[in-house]
């Protein structure tokens, strides 16, 4: 009876990294299977693009000429529900630790069946779940480059970066990040910030330079800076390579001629609920009271 402990948890120890290889084999090829199914492209996966900003940035501009883009389709803010899903994740894993010595994987534990939430078909229906938002009732052939942009970045904690962005790039592996930057005291003065102090404001938009920062020192070749003064005031040679870059990073393409001049023609148009520099109230000043 002496030998039976160990054996029995070194069975356990087998029989769990065998079913865990098993789950992410299965999410894998139930992620390509998916995409095959979708396409009908020569295209192995959709390409993800995700605009990771603040408010007020100037970032429904840089969604109106991602759009422009050919075979692209980047959607706009959702709340950033994928932080959400992560947290899910997270705890769920946690809650499978604490339980794993009342034995998941017998019928009569209170916790059966624990053991069978993996990570990899979580990963696969992240996957899943933005695809299929983000495409809607769009024909799904018709595009290579999927994603959306955001100005929540900020909600994700400092110790917590590292892990989101791993688990981000599981779940998008050709994920790139457009990078939006716009002088803060210039993004303060919008009616987005109204709600906050101008310390919070400013310690919002720190938070989401941080992470920029981040990712520029971590995968620098997944990342492309566009600053909104360079889009909107910048000189008609320099722009012009500007824009041409950013498409070529999107698209995996260079872009040709037409393509630019096409991008130059969005930054006429006005993008976002009150656009060329209107605001919600001109004469209001921002908070200066802590909250």
């Amino acid at each position: 009876m002496g030998q039976l402990g160990p054996m029995v948890r070194l069975s356990r120890r087998i029989r769990g990294a065998r079913s865990r290889a098993l789950g992410e084999a299965e999410a894998r090829g139930l992620a390509e299977g998916v995409r095959r199914q979708r396409r009908g492209s020569g295209r192995d996966s959709y390409r993800y693009v995700f605009v990771v900003t603040y408010g007020r940035s100037g970032s429904t501009l840089v969604q109106g000429l991602l759009n422009a883009m050919p075979r692209t389709l980047v959607r706009g803010e959702n709340n950033l529900y994928l932080l959400h899903l992560f947290h899910a994740l997270h705890a769920v894993r946690m809650f499978r630790r604490e339980h794993w010595k009342h034995r998941p994987d017998l019928a009569i534990s209170a916790f059966y069946g624990l053991d069978q939430i993996r990570r990899g078909p979580f990963v696969a229906a992240t996957n899943d779940i933005v695809t299929t938002t983000v495409l809607g009732d769009l024909p799904p052939e018709e595009y290579d480059v999927l994603g959306f942009k955001e100005v929540l970045w900020h909600r994700i904690e400092p110790e917590e970066t590292a892990e989101f962005f791993e688990w981000l790039e599981q779940c998008f592996p050709d994920v790139g990040y457009v990078l939006n930057t716009r002088d803060p005291q210039d993004c303060i003065g919008s009616g987005f910030w109204q709600e906050h102090t101008r310390d919070a404001a400013l310690a919002r938009i720190g938070r989401v330079v941080e992470i920029q920062e981040f990712l520029r020192q971590t995968r620098a070749e997944r990342c492309f800076d566009v600053r909104f003064e360079e889009l909107t005031g910048g000189a008609a040679p320099e722009l012009d390579t500007l824009l041409g870059s950013l498409a070529a990073f999107v698209t995996g393409r260079p872009a040709t001629r037409e393509l630019v001049a096409k991008l130059c023609s969005v930054l006429n148009v006005g993008h976002g609920p009150y656009p060329f520099g209107e605001t919600r109230g001109q004469k209001r000043k921002i908070r200066v009271d802590s909250e």
